[in-house]
């Protein structure tokens, strides 16, 4: 990501620094799934006085809720067995009602998405386990100091609004990106069809399938190599160009391309792709160039 999204949510909160010792009367749930972590966070908390309750799964978080009616707040993995952090905020938000504690979130992503469905759930904020263990601690501070609060509430409805506005975004760059990359294949079949097509009197009838196969490979290796980044893609590509440009037998792309690694020593092939590799520059690509600019100028959607 170009920022990070810890960075804002501190701004958001305006997290004073660590000023001395806490020693609350009420104890902290932690539930991480992770021995050493869970071992790592609660002994670094119970060093400045916290007292911890510690939990290796969410429906052991909330057992544990069960116990201590009013604890000072709580912090979840997002990531857990058998119930993890986000079902498990749901419910206790549930059993809390009127009277609800703070709940920080654990996590190792910092996606807008990720931390939006931790918002969501009733979460109030969200540690970065690769954070210092300084920066961990100032807001467990901050968060047992204040608690929770009607300002807290709107804080977080404020850093929904923000999230939701950049997961957009981030939606609708990746909707651009994926738009274009269809539409530059979909322009580079049309012109391998039609150069297929053009030059189909050129094979004879005695040039055998593996060389027409070949050649076909080698045009679109030369021409477009990006379509070749992905195995099943590529396939894909082939196939539905062999259908359109009639060039290998329809009944007998299938069985090349399951046999393609075992073609590419074949003396036949070689020659083809050879032909074909040199026939790439005849084909004429569009540039991308301009197929990016169609998209980057569409308007942003309501």
């Amino acid at each position: 990501m170009l920022f990070r999204l810890d960075a804002l949510w501190l701004q958001l909160w305006q997290s004073p620094r660590l000023q001395g010792a806490l020693k609350p009367v009420r104890p902290i749930i932690l539930a991480e799934d992770n021995e050493k972590l869970r071992r790592l966070y609660s002994d670094m908390l119970e060093a400045v006085g916290f007292n911890v309750m510690r939990a290796g799964d969410g429906e052991k978080a909330i057992s544990l809720l069960h116990k201590i009616v009013n604890p000072q707040l709580i912090i979840l993995d997002v990531m857990m067995p058998r119930l993890d952090g986000i079902e498990t905020c749901i419910r206790m938000r549930k059993m809390q009602g009127l009277r609800p504690c703070p709940i920080l979130f654990l996590t190792a992503l910092d996606e807008p998405e990720n931390v939006l469905e931790c918002l969501r759930a009733g979460g109030d904020d969200f540690l970065m386990k690769s954070a210092p263990l300084a920066e961990i601690l100032e807001r467990v501070n901050y968060w047992a100091r204040h608690g929770t609060s009607e300002a807290g509430a709107e804080r977080r409805r404020e850093a929904i609004r923000v999230l939701e506005g950049i997961a957009a975004e981030a939606g609708e760059r990746g909707r651009q990106h994926t738009a274009m990359a269809v539409s530059a294949e979909q322009a580079a079949m049309d012109r391998l069809v039609a150069h297929l097509r053009d030059r189909a009197a050129e094979f004879d009838d005695g040039d055998e399938m593996l060389y027409r196969f070949g050649y076909m490979v080698g045009l679109v290796e030369t021409c477009s190599p990006s379509v070749g980044k992905n195995v099943d893609g590529f396939r894909r590509f082939l196939r539905n160009l062999a259908f359109r440009s009639d060039l290998v037998d329809r009944r007998e792309i299938d069985a090349l391309l399951g046999n393609y690694a075992r073609l590419l020593n074949q003396s036949q092939f070689q020659e083809g792709w050879c032909r074909g590799s040199e026939d790439a520059p005849k084909v004429g690509m569009p540039d991308p160039s301009g197929l990016e600019g169609r998209f980057t100028e569409l308007p942003a959607s309501e």
